[in-house]
């Protein structure tokens, strides 16, 4: 069995529907975070409206379960002036931050890409809100099922 379940979280940029979009996203984490005995890593950027409310969902989760099981790791495309600047207030929000060694050296517009498909090549479980057919998100969710990995998209599932 492995060690380490991983998951990666993308969505859009801009979410209209916040507070339903954020309920469906603690619901589904709960749920994936009761396997407490094996180690689960989150993968998250920092690219808009829902890599913010999944690094919120996931940090409030382990505060609730006391899980010291799970760990959320930022996963940078290359490194930023923000992060330089404010290097504790990231150490202190994410239990790891990482620059990712596929996207580093890559054009800064390919730079997101690189670092998304390096994140899903990671995964067992690829968890989006991707309503659009087009962006970042989208291409992600198309990779991830070309690659045939455990997806759900939280645009599709019902609201409890």
């Amino acid at each position: 069995m492995k060690e380490k379940y991983t998951v990666s979280l993308f969505g859009h940029r801009i979410i209209e529907d916040y507070n339903t979009v954020e309920s469906k996203l603690y619901e589904l984490l709960r749920i994936v975070m009761q396997n407490g005995s094996r180690e689960m890593e989150f993968l998250v950027g920092r690219n808009g409206d829902f890599d913010q409310m999944a690094a919120s969902v996931i940090r409030k989760l382990k505060k609730e379960t006391g899980n010291e099981n799970v760990f959320l790791t930022l996963v940078l495309p290359y490194e930023t002036a923000e992060l330089r600047n404010n290097t504790d207030s990231f150490e202190s929000y994410y239990d790891s931050i990482e620059i990712c060694e596929a996207s580093a050296d890559c054009n800064f517009k390919y730079a997101i890409v690189a670092r998304n498909r390096d994140m899903i090549d990671r995964s067992d479980m690829v968890v989006v809100y991707v309503k659009n057919e087009s962006g970042g998100a989208y291409q992600a969710l198309k990779y991830a099922e070309k690659n045939q990995k455990r997806i759900i998209n939280l645009y599709h599932t019902k609201k409890k």
